[in-house]
């Protein structure tokens, strides 16, 4: 949830505090009262509630800046196409096992649209860097960015599986390994 006009920079400090606290309480699958939020983030209520005001603002606020974040990573220049578009993959499955509980807690919290919003913008990651590694060469041209999204999505939704974080892992090491030109 971007905020609507410029914050003062103790206003974004307070606002970054409380995004760092929630996404800590997410990812621990700990149950706590909206308002202790703000006490973990070392704030005040009025704090938590003029720029958060109510938990799903919150949660989609933290879903959201986890999404920017994995797209942002895959977008360095000083790295080919094909080389962001690996870190992407490899850091989507990393982020997926190592956050399961944050996964959890947006899954049962976050409004269906900015579920949306968030895998239309990863999905938009996907084909930029598909399209940018095809067009230098080291991609083949068939492939579908549909079929990657398929195989992020079943990462994300195995994760009641014994061996998940190890078969996830290969997954993607498969997938990118089928992705390069030859």
């Amino acid at each position: 949830m971007a905020e609507p006009r410029s914050l003062r920079a103790d206003a974004r400090r307070n606002r970054d505090a409380i995004l760092t606290a929630a996404r800590d309480i997410f990812d621990r699958d700990e149950q706590v009262r909206f308002d202790d939020f703000a006490a973990r983030a070392g704030v005040g209520v009025g704090t938590l509630y003029r720029h958060f005001p109510t938990r799903e603002a919150l949660t989609a606020a933290v879903y959201e800046g986890e999404v920017a974040a994995l797209c942002e990573n895959a977008s360095d220049p000083n790295r080919s196409a094909v080389d962001n578009l690996d870190v992407f993959l490899r850091s989507f499955a990393e982020y997926v096992v190592a956050n399961a509980g944050l996964a959890r807690t947006m899954a049962a919290v976050v409004d269906p649209a900015v579920h949306v919003e968030g895998g239309l913008r990863l999905e938009r990651t996907v084909s930029d860097l598909v399209h940018r590694a095809v067009d230098e060469g080291s991609v083949r041209a068939d492939i579908s960015v549909g079929g990657i999204m398929i195989v992020l999505h079943g990462i994300g939704s195995a994760s009641d599986r014994p061996l998940w974080a190890a078969e996830s892992r290969a997954a993607v090491d498969l997938m990118v390994r089928g992705l390069r030109a030859t």
